[in-house]
Formats: structure tokens, C-alpha cells, sequence
């Protein structure tokens, strides 16, 4: 089992420059700060009496099969760049709501 806490941040200036569209043309700096709110990960092994290979865990479950049926795009993608193809369950979970900031 994996287990992480990573804290939130805030920017307070430069939100924005550190995407390609926009350091390909221009410099960029951000100023951000970190605060005392965190989102929490927590990957495990799955074993094979659960119904689905694989369980995402946010605002929604999904089981599905296979890594590609997986609609959470970040979890989706992080799974195959890893090459992870064993019955997993991730759970996601954080101190404020997702799309509030």
C-alpha cells in the first residue's frame, strides 16, 4: 500500500506560465504558496476475489477491467505511463472539494 499527502497550493502571481503554450513564446515565473489543506492518494494491490481488476475511488467509484476504461484522465494516464496493468485500487481524497480554487 501507497500512501501519500501532498498539500494544496496557491498562486499568487504567474498562474499560467509554466503551460507550453505559454513558456514556448515567453518567460514565465509563478509565485505560489503551499497551505494546510492536502489531497490524499492511496494505491493498493487488489486481490481476485473483488469483482473488478481495477477500482477508482473519488466522487464517484468506477470498476472497470482494463487500465483504458478508466474515465478519470489523470489516473487513466499515470497508470499506463507506469505500465500498470494488475488489479489495483486507487482512492483519491482531499480536505476541499475538487474545482473550488
Amino acid at each position: 500500500m501507497i500512501i501519500t499527502r501532498t498539500p494544496f497550493r496557491i498562486s499568487f502571481s504567474g498562474g499560467g506560465t509554466d503551460l507550453k503554450e505559454f513558456y514556448s513564446k515567453e518567460p514565465g515565473a509563478v509565485l505560489s504558496s503551499t497551505i494546510d489543506k492536502y489531497v490524499y492518494v492511496i494505491v493498493s494491490k487488489r486481490n481476485k476475489m473483488h469483482e473488478s481488476r481495477i477500482r477508482v475511488n473519488y466522487s464517484v467509484t468506477e470498476n472497470v477491467e482494463k487500465v483504458g476504461q478508466i474515465q478519470h484522465p489523470i489516473v487513466r494516464e499515470a497508470l499506463k505511463l507506469l505500465g500498470i496493468d494488475e488489479p489495483i485500487e486507487v482512492a483519491i481524497q482531499a480536505d476541499i472539494p475538487a474545482k473550488t480554487g
